[in-house]
């Protein structure tokens, strides 16, 4: 047998065009849709439902997460301890995440175990039994949650960033308290769980090795949901009355600053979006970023900087990110700025943006690398309305994008004036 020789790497091919399996779709005798993703290798069920009951809905600070953080606590009929147990004892993975405009509750169970233990899951997802003693643990976590993050400057720093987008009309920009932790009571969950629990709010998502016993299983426990009132869509973002506030909190105890530069962007359906999340990446979405390079590796104030979008509604907030040594942060905070301008002013270099497209095209594709990654990706799609021929499309985009419309993109959304700028020292 001859030996292989190491000492020349493989050849290096561009991934060539990848089309995505179609899920299957079906609508439930109550109209809500469920997606299907087969995969006979998988006998671990994954099912995520999503619910359009996120923070932009509630009319009361932390009542979305509370009402959803504690249906698992809240059986009819059995004890918080006693699902716990049953859960675990099946080998069953359940949790339950929120954003902005969705509540994820996913959910993972052995196939053979499916038909015991779903209908389970589902008699305290849809009849929940609020019970003031869990409420209580619960809150006194949160206020505990609250008073160590309340600590941290990131923590502090994003609280004032949300203040500044939001302000108090919506929850979201409300500044998190131990009154407005204790405020939330049994009736009020019970009151937002039967409005926001209906229908019309919820998609559900499927994969693994499903027969037509475990299809047939969800669809006659998920089309007893009633129909109710769908949430409204969420209206544009109104922009901060001064739009280049620097806001400045103070930790005594703080041994590093934390700063955000944030401002209302363009939405996930905008012309510019595909092409603007390849400028986020390039500016400081990867380790090989402007902002990457140019805070940590040459001025040393920091071990990491981030930029990025979070889409909401018909808009995003763009959010730059990074704890800096104290002294440091109005002069991190220039140089954030300084490279936003370099954009503007001077072209991409060709090595840089190839770098940031293989970058880019590698993540693309371990979000697609197996079922369960796809089935969460094709679910933050569809909340947009879109379909797998988003990813053929954001390839396209990446492949072909130049360093005259990185520029031109530059020049148009880097504005000074758009951004709001925070510190936390």
């Amino acid at each position: 047998m001859s030996t292989p020789d190491r000492s020349t790497p493989p050849v290096i091919r561009p991934i060539d065009q990848i089309r995505l399996q179609s899920p299957t779709l079906q609508h439930l005798t109550n109209r809500i849709p469920l997606y299907i993703f087969p995969n006979e290798q998988l006998n671990l069920i994954h099912l995520l439902i999503r619910v359009k009951a996120g923070t932009l809905y509630e009319r009361q600070k932390h009542l979305a997460q509370f009402t959803y953080s504690l249906l698992k606590e809240s059986s009819p009929r059995h004890t918080a301890n006693e699902i716990a147990g049953l859960l675990d004892f099946h080998g069953t993975y359940y949790t339950v995440s929120q954003t902005l405009e969705w509540v994820n509750i996913s959910v993972s169970v052995p196939k053979y175990k499916m038909a015991d233990i779903l209908p389970v899951i589902f008699e305290f997802l849809s009849a929940p039994e609020y019970r003031d003693e869990n409420l209580s643990l619960f809150r006194n976590i949160r206020i505990k949650d609250l008073e160590y993050n309340g600590q941290k400057t990131e923590f502090r720093a994003t609280q004032l960033l949300l203040h500044a987008m939001f302000g108090d009309s919506v929850t979201a920009g409300q500044i998190s308290t131990k009154e407005l932790l204790s405020a939330i009571t049994t009736p009020q969950m019970k009151a937002y769980h039967q409005e926001t629990f209906v229908a019309e709010n919820i998609t559900l998502f499927a994969t693994g090795n499903l027969d037509n016993g475990l299809k047939q299983l969800i669809s006659d426990l998920f089309s007893q949901i009633p129909s109710g009132k769908a949430v409204p869509p969420f209206g544009p973002l109104v922009l901060p009355a001064d739009s280049t506030p620097l806001i400045q909190g103070t930790i005594p105890t703080a041994v590093q600053a934390s700063i955000n530069l944030g401002m209302p962007n363009i939405g996930y359906l905008a012309s510019d979006k595909r092409d603007f999340s390849i400028l986020s990446t390039l500016l400081g979405g990867y380790f090989g970023s402007r902002l990457m390079q140019r805070l940590r590796e040459k001025e040393g104030y920091t071990y990491g900087v981030s930029s990025g979008s979070v889409y909401f509604g018909s808009q995003s907030l763009f959010i730059i990110d990074s704890n800096v040594n104290a002294p440091d942060a109005e002069a991190a905070i220039q140089a954030c700025f300084e490279e936003m301008q370099r954009m503007q002013d001077e072209p991409m270099p060709a090595a840089e943006l190839d770098a940031a497209r293989s970058y880019i095209i590698g993540d693309m594709l371990r979000d697609v690398e197996n079922s369960v990654s796809y089935m969460k990706k094709y679910a933050f799609w569809q909340s947009f309305g879109l379909s797998e021929e988003e990813f053929p499309t954001m390839m396209r985009h990446v492949r072909e994008i130049t360093p005259e419309r990185i520029q031109t993109l530059a020049k148009k959304y880097f504005s000074y004036n758009n951004f709001t700028q925070i510190i936390v020292k």
